[in-house]
């Protein structure tokens, strides 16, 4: 596999290259291809210092276009039925979506395998700071408690106003609860 060669490698060949030197010459001496000398050397004759400068966004395999929105909708399928297998995924992605390119069935196990599985947690916003009562009486909480069982077997509703600032109970009320209604939604 072909390695970017390193800036000082870089500016002694074309130093010597503009001195002369020949690339086959230079090929046998630094231990490189004639085709990395020739490279270097028009590289530096067209761009200058620039040229010498190793371009690593070169290197590596290129993503095929829609490579990253096909292995999200893989993610997807497994996170929805982990009993699928990436194989079948594949499958069914591609009788449902036929423009859609695909890479290899073991690329997807391997980024499936390297935690690229895990569907990221939602952000939530921040809540906002609850505002407390600064005063007693600013604000009131009403709470309503249906169908408590009291000892004598009766039920009873009660209904609770209480006071945020000091949690001093304001009001109680008890009361029978009234027999089944059913609503006209039933």
């Amino acid at each position: 596999m072909a390695q970017a060669k390193d800036v000082l490698l870089r500016q002694q060949i074309a130093t010597e290259h503009k001195l002369g030197a020949s690339y086959s010459s230079l090929a046998q001496r630094y231990s490189v291809s004639y085709n990395t000398v020739r490279a270097v050397c028009k590289s530096y004759e067209e761009f200058g210092e620039q040229g010498l400068i190793p371009r690593y966004s070169n290197c590596g395999r290129r993503a095929a276009s829609g490579a990253e929105r096909s292995f999200r909708l893989v993610r997807l399928l497994k996170h929805l039925h982990p009993g699928w297998g990436v194989a079948y995924v594949l499958v069914r992605i591609g009788r449902d979506y036929p423009g859609l390119s695909l890479q290899s069935e073991r690329h997807y196990q391997r980024r499936l395998a390297n935690g690229g599985g895990k569907l990221p947690k939602p952000q939530l916003p921040p809540a906002p700071p609850a505002e407390r009562s600064r005063l007693p009486h600013d604000t009131w909480q009403i709470d309503a408690k249906e169908r408590i069982g009291m000892a004598d077997g009766q039920e009873r509703c009660f209904l609770n106003i209480t006071d945020e600032k000091t949690a001093g109970l304001l009001k109680a009320k008890g009361f029978p609860p009234r027999p089944y209604q059913p609503s006209c939604l039933e």
